[in-house]
């Protein structure tokens, strides 16, 4: 495709000449899959061309909380911001977005937009600063004339312990309009979930605006972009295609890194869901790089899943509406709930945020060495720490680096490491946590845990120990826990209350004697 319409036979020549290899050599650089979790992985490969294959894979999301407050029956998006989560209801609801304690299962506040009208709300966004509200669902008969989104700035929501019902002022709330391109205009009326130009799913990315239809006639989603983040009346421009074989409800993006999520259900027999989890890709577009379908559940575990959104780089939520049907003399119900999702196992730690080559933390004689490589000079490089995964605090900052490397003293059981820079003064970017853990002490070794909540240990020594265990997911969230009891020395076998753990990795706790240890620990199938 880099020659001239008269270079069309060496073209020809030169790809008959390497058709019997998987990848071809361009101007020194190799194309193919770049994805160990693939089938088809080259690791010779330096460019990304989107050939990556998967194995089938199925994935239960565990269930957080059984259900959501009775004020969301039909959460129909959902949004990480400040720590919280944020929903909506579907059309016809109230104009407000809503504040969720997840321990508790309440609403702890209810901010309504002044002016706005919940016509079809399907998608909420925040690109660190602002709310953006997509009012854009449109399968009742395709023919809207007033797609917009409501955009509103965070810090216009005052604090939810002394303002539990709030307003944002009418004056601070922006809207953006939009037609789509290839439809025509004015938009001729069809019958219901029949058009291609309904839309679910959005978010903000390189200050630009998102959107993924949920295409009901070709069962794909054709990737539209808005090409500001401003007020105004805009059209919508189609960029590519994913066929998919369901419909999307929902998509997030990892702030600063090339990995994305979609979400959907197929609208026919059991209605199975799905995830699509995007990454590697490219030149703004999201479908040129991996492309990882996830089989979920059908309806009848998921109810009907419209929400999904990212709380760090690889841990996230999904919610559903509440989801009722009549089979013959039978009624089904799904509660609305939050479950919870991790890519550990679906996208690989190999896919780094752009301009970051390599980030390794080396444990070395109770030091941690930290390294970094990028592929070109980056400004306000910021090394941070965190203790928990989540809360991150300062090391160190750097100016004008491109490589270096930084020795660090742990101060806490479990150390998590990342990297915060700017480029050229631009948007601020993260590489993934990595997470480097004490042993624990006291004669404990050959942890092993399972899937099924089996933790094996062998106590050395010989003199039995007191021992209390805690695992705890990367997030924070406890997990299991096990009552303190006294172990004797050799190999000892216990079973956490919930049996089923889903991580992949997790950190796991241990108390005795007053004092508290923590590894972070695979969990083996």
């Amino acid at each position: 495709m880099y020659f001239k319409k008269n270079k069309q036979f060496f073209i020809l020549a030169t790809l008959i000449w390497f058709g019997s290899f998987n990848s071809i050599s361009v101007f020194g650089q190799s194309t193919g899959c770049r994805d160990p979790y693939a089938n088809n992985y080259n690791a010779q490969a330096s460019i990304n061309d989107g050939s990556c294959t998967y194995n089938v894979t199925t994935y239960t999301p565990p269930v957080q909380v059984d259900s959501i407050s009775p004020v969301l029956l039909e959460t129909s998006g959902l949004q990480m911001a400040g720590d919280f989560l944020w929903s909506f209801n579907d059309g016809g609801g109230q104009a407000a977005i809503y504040r969720i304690d997840t321990i508790t299962n309440t609403i702890l506040q209810t901010v309504t937009l002044t002016g706005a009208t919940n016509v079809d709300w399907e998608a909420l966004e925040f690109d660190g600063t602002h709310f953006y509200v997509g009012d854009f669902g449109n399968n009742a008969n395709g023919a809207r004339t007033d797609l917009k989104i409501y955009k509103f700035p965070f810090s216009a929501i005052p604090n939810y312990t002394t303002n539990p019902n709030s307003t944002i002022p009418l004056a601070q709330i922006e809207v953006i309009n939009f037609i789509y391109s290839d439809q025509v205009q004015p938009p001729v009326p069809l019958t219901a979930n029949n058009t291609k130009f309904d839309c679910e799913a959005m978010f903000v990315d390189a200050g630009k605006i998102h959107l993924f239809t949920k295409n009901w006639v070709e069962v794909n989603t054709t990737h539209y972009i808005l090409p500001s983040t401003l007020a105004g009346t805009y059209t919508a421009i189609p960029s590519e295609t994913l066929s998919t074989n369901y419909l999307v409800t929902d998509a997030d993006k990892v702030a600063d890194q090339s990995v994305v999520a979609l979400l959907g259900y197929q609208n026919s027999g059991t209605a199975n869901h799905f995830i699509h989890f995007l990454s590697d890709f490219s030149a703004g577009l999201y479908f040129n790089g991996n492309k990882r379908r996830i089989d979920l559940p059908d309806a009848i575990t998921m109810g009907q899943a419209e929400g999904i959104t990212y709380r760090n780089s690889t841990y996230g939520y999904i919610s559903n509406e509440k989801f009722t049907r009549t089979v013959g003399s039978f009624t089904i119900t799904v509660n609305q709930k939050l479950r919870s999702f991790n890519t550990n196992n679906f996208v690989s730690p190999s896919v780094l945020p752009l301009d970051l080559r390599q980030f390794n933390v080396v444990n070395n004689q109770g030091t941690h060495k930290i390294s970094w490589t990028f592929d070109s000079k980056v400004d306000n490089v910021e090394l941070q720490v965190s203790n928990n995964g989540v809360n991150f605090n300062s090391l160190m900052t750097y100016n004008n680096s491109i490589t270096d490397a930084f020795i660090v003293k742990p101060t806490s059981p479990v150390n998590c490491y990342r990297l915060l820079w700017q480029k050229n003064g631009g948007a601020t970017h993260y590489s993934n946590n990595v997470c480097i853990s004490a042993e624990i002490k006291n004669a404990v070794s050959k942890l092993l845990l399972r899937a099924n909540g089996e933790l094996s240990f062998v106590l050395d020594g010989n003199q039995p120990e007191y021992y209390a265990f805690k695992l705890i997911s990367t997030d924070g969230k406890l997990l299991a826990e096990t009552q303190g009891r006294t172990y004797n020395p050799g190999l000892n076998r216990i079973r956490f209350s919930n049996n089923a753990i889903v991580n992949s990795v997790v950190f796991l706790t241990a108390v005795s004697n007053g004092e508290q240890q923590t590894k972070l620990l695979p969990v083996n199938k």
